[in-house]
């Protein structure tokens, strides 16, 4: 390989290692008031990610309002006004039907247009005349938020994503979830439970102790209420020969009440607060605040609020000024109050810890402590019922309640992205929490039976992340139906109906091979429950085998027949059709045939409907995306245009100012500075009238015409500022240069190196330089300060150039190595003796000789 192409490979491996990765990664905790991103991104510390407004959280609120989209604190400052254009506490409706009473309580709460989406039987909301949006989309318009919030703080384009999700949360919430991710441009890694992104966040900033050790995470957000128990540990795992100790965490029991939360304090505080305004101003009003959208959105607002401060404070005072009908609203409100109007919510605060720790047979002794996450946990009233249960001592109020889960979940990210290597790697064993089954008619002879079989495939706390294997004992395509068992407690129970086709045919290609077999085929499915929660069937073949020539010898001698535990007759379905194996030990994809069986398998082709809640169709994504493109480009239009009226407002704050500098007297006529001050004052004026809604280019075009003003009159101030240095640049460089032209002429050893030519040439662009700059001084002298400039910066330094460079080339010239001229040898002299004696007879070299001649 020549040094050339040597070369050309190295430049362009450097080039490679120079490209820009993109590997940052984010995460999303998504809740029913409020949403956090976090982000980790090589050479940046995991940290939140701040919105626009610098604050560490987000409202999970959405105005849409002339086809813009507004999101956090101005779209709660619309909710007012706008209330049927604001979205919010959409997480609560997440895949659920038209008829279900969360649905129900949605609509009576809140006044935004839902209509039945008849296509999925689900609510949607008609935004307006032309617009029906899904609670994805809406979903979507959030995700997308959060996605520029970590790019803008990334500095980069960011796409991978861990987003939390509830553990209790089925299947259809999980896939909404996912499409809305989908939506926003998103590519999931992975959902994550909240609790569990807590617990591997309170991980990683704690070591590990030999002993393991119980802790109970209780969530209590704004829409529900979770209890997590967790172990922690270090476990042995093997890596190739090597056994090494590592720390897990896995997930024993889980409690919930899935309507328990902060937001429903609020709300029966914004009843108390309507009904206090009533009481007080009920002969002055018309009608009954209630029926009022835009007073009642106003008054949630403020319970939130007053909830806040009652949680450190007995009493405070809700205060809110034109609330209905032109009238102000002030009412004092005590923390005993709140407690009296929520007993019923705070008697069932225990509850999710009592049957997470049912759910792990354990007990409070067993539980080291109790770790407090989530807004609701601040209530005074929900913490006194956790001390009773635990006691005090085991309360833990050592995990920032806002931001683990948010946290966690980016580290999880990052452990997920091959673009880190992460110095502690935490194992974590999660699990669902509703038992799933399997459900289907056996066949015996090719006849299906009457009654269905139903098979439970990853039972009620399994693990997930895992693969199952079903074995059928089928002749002909089927179907089967997955569905939650009886007790999930879900919120639905059908999740799929999955029909097994190609095996028909199968059969009949390969009639053959079965008749010739001793073996009889079989049906083998696969089913996987991912670490996002999610049941999906990847994988079913057919399955032939026959015996070796060695197996059959073993056989007839009465040798154990290998594949006996496949071999099963067509006798009580449950236990003979189906054999479940955990893929960690046997899977599809891993499991090797014995030697002795010679397998073929024909991959079957696997249709899968989902039977719930019905999600959104590629049809629906595709105009929810082509929607979301449109918005985006005027989302990109509307930035352009805040852009440009920004800058031409800062310009006319920032040239009014610069127009009373004192040098702008001196270079600028009074009569020139005070027609721009007018034209600055009416441009101001305009911004803040007619300019209020102008488009971009109008925009653009008055900041160039103020800046065609503004350059002549900056281009003076600053040659003013700059004259002198520029002359004594000047003078200093010219001083130099004579200096070291006197300096070589004076040392006859260093004038050997520079000819008498090139240090004339370096004098001769001195003088040259110098008289230009004399010319420069008597014109300049001769103009008025008012008028352009002809001593410029950009000339002046033009010119030092000249000057710098031919010194420069002078003083980096190197002296020439002394060279030696090695000693003539003499010429032989015609004598007896032999050359062996002359070489003897020789002085030998001594070393300084040798180093001279070197």
């Amino acid at each position: 390989m020549t040094l050339r192409w040597l070369c050309f490979i190295y430049t362009v491996a450097l080039l490679c290692m120079m490209a820009p990765v993109h590997a940052a990664v984010m995460s999303i905790d998504y809740g029913t008031d409020w949403f956090k991103v976090g982000l980790i991104k090589p050479g940046m510390p995991l940290d939140v990610a701040l919105n626009k407004d610098s604050k560490r959280k987000t409202q999970s609120v959405v105005t849409i309002r002339h086809d813009e989209r507004i999101y956090g604190s101005d779209a709660i400052s619309l909710a007012g006004r706008f209330p049927h254009l604001t979205y919010s506490n959409l997480k609560s409706i997440v895949a659920k039907r038209f008829d279900d009473p969360l649905t129900e309580e949605f609509r009576h709460r809140y006044v935004n247009n839902m209509v039945l989406d008849s296509t999925r039987n689900m609510p949607a909301f008609l935004h307006n005349e032309t617009q029906q949006l899904s609670i994805e989309e809406l979903i979507a318009y959030q995700f997308q938020n959060a996605k520029q919030q970590a790019s803008a703080t990334a500095g980069e384009k960011v796409k991978d994503v861990v987003i939390t999700v509830t553990p209790f949360a089925n299947q259809y919430e999980r896939q909404s979830i996912l499409d809305a991710a989908e939506l926003a441009g998103l590519n999931v890694l992975s959902l994550m439970h909240d609790e569990t992104a807590v617990a591997l966040n309170f991980a990683v900033n704690r070591e590990i102790g030999k002993t393991a050790e119980n802790h109970i995470f209780y969530d209590m957000g704004a829409g529900s209420t979770v209890a997590s128990i967790v172990t922690f540990s270090n476990v042995e795992t093997k890596e190739g020969k090597k056994t090494r100790t590592a720390p897990q965490l896995e997930v024993r029991g889980v409690g919930f009440d899935r309507t328990l939360g902060g937001h429903e304090l609020d709300v029966r505080l914004q009843t108390l607060l309507a009904d206090g305004f009533m009481k007080i101003n009920k002969a002055s009003v018309k009608g009954d605040i209630k029926s009022s959208d835009s007073a009642m959105t106003r008054l949630l607002k403020e319970a939130n609020r007053v909830k806040q401060i009652l949680s450190a404070n007995t009493e405070t005072t809700a205060s809110i000024e034109n609330l209905h009908e032109g009238l102000d609203f002030k009412l004092k409100v005590t923390r005993a109050e709140l407690e009296n109007i929520c007993k019923d919510l705070i008697a069932r605060v225990r509850s999710p810890i009592e049957d997470a720790l049912k759910a792990a047979n354990m007990t409070v002794d067993d539980i080291d402590s109790v770790v407090l996450v989530g807004g609701g946990v601040r209530v005074p009233s929900v913490q006194g019922q956790l001390v009773d249960l635990v006691g005090a001592q085991k309360i833990a109020k050592n995990v920032n309640a806002d931001e683990a889960a948010v946290l966690g979940a980016a580290f999880r990210g990052a452990s997920l992205s091959n673009q880190f290597r992460l110095s502690k790697q935490i194992s974590i064993k999660d699990v669902t929490l509703f038992p799933i089954q399997v459900a289907y008619t056996p066949e015996n002879k090719g006849k299906e039976a009457k009654a269905a079989v139903h098979t439970t495939l990853f039972e009620k706390f399994g693990t997930i992340g895992t693969r199952k294997i079903m074995t059928f004992n089928r002749v002909s395509d089927f179907e089967f139906e997955l569905a939650y068992g009886k007790d999930a407690n879900a919120g639905m129970d059908d999740i799929a109906k999955v029909k097994i086709s190609g095996l028909t045919e199968a059969m009949k290609k390969h009639k053959d091979d079965i008749k010739a077999s001793e073996i009889p085929p079989k049906v083998r499915v696969t089913f996987e429950l991912s670490n996002s929660g999610m049941i999906s069937v990847p994988e079913a073949t057919l399955q032939l085998g026959k015996l070796t020539f060695k197996e059959k010898v073993k056989s007839f001698f009465g040798g154990k027949d290998g594949n006996a535990e496949e071999k099963k007759t067509e006798g009580d379905a449950k236990q003979n059709e189906t054999a479940t194996e955990d893929a960690k030990t046997k899977t599809a994809a891993t499991e090797e045939p014995k030697e002795s069986v010679s397998i073929t398998k024909v991959p079957l082709v696997i249709e899968y409907t989902p039977t719930g809640i019905i999600p959104l169709s590629e049809k629906d994504k595709a105009i929810a995306k082509q929607r979301i493109n449109e918005l985006d480009i005027m989302d990109n239009k509307k930035k352009l245009r805040e852009e440009s009226r920004n800058a031409l407002e800062t310009f006319v704050y920032r040239v009014q100012d610069f127009l009373y500098n004192d040098v702008v007297e001196i270079v600028a006529a009074e009569q020139e500075v005070e027609k721009f001050r007018e034209l600055l004052s009416e441009i101001s004026e305009w911004i803040y009238d007619e300019g209020e809604h102008a488009d971009t280019h109008v925009y653009t075009s008055k900041l160039k015409e103020l800046q065609s003003i503004e350059n002549p009159i900056q281009h003076r101030v600053r040659e003013y500022n700059q004259r002198q240095n520029n002359i004594d640049h000047v003078s200093t460089t010219a001083k130099l240069a004579r200096d070291f032209v006197n300096s070589i002429r004076a040392k006859e050893e260093d004038a050997r190196y520079h000819t008498e030519e090139e240090l004339e040439g370096l004098m001769d662009a001195t003088e040259k330089v110098e008289k230009w700059m004399a010319e420069q001084v008597e014109a300049q002298k001769k103009l008025a300060e008012t008028e352009d400039p002809v001593i410029v910066t950009s000339k002046v330094a033009e010119k030092v150039k000249a000057v710098e460079e031919h010194l420069m080339k002078l003083l980096s010239k190197k002296k020439p190595k002394k060279v030696v001229q090695p000693k003539k040898e003499e010429e032989p002299v015609e004598t007896n003796e032999t050359q062996e004696e002359i070489v003897k007879d020789s002085e030998p070299k001594t070393e300084e000789h040798q180093h001279d001649e070197l």
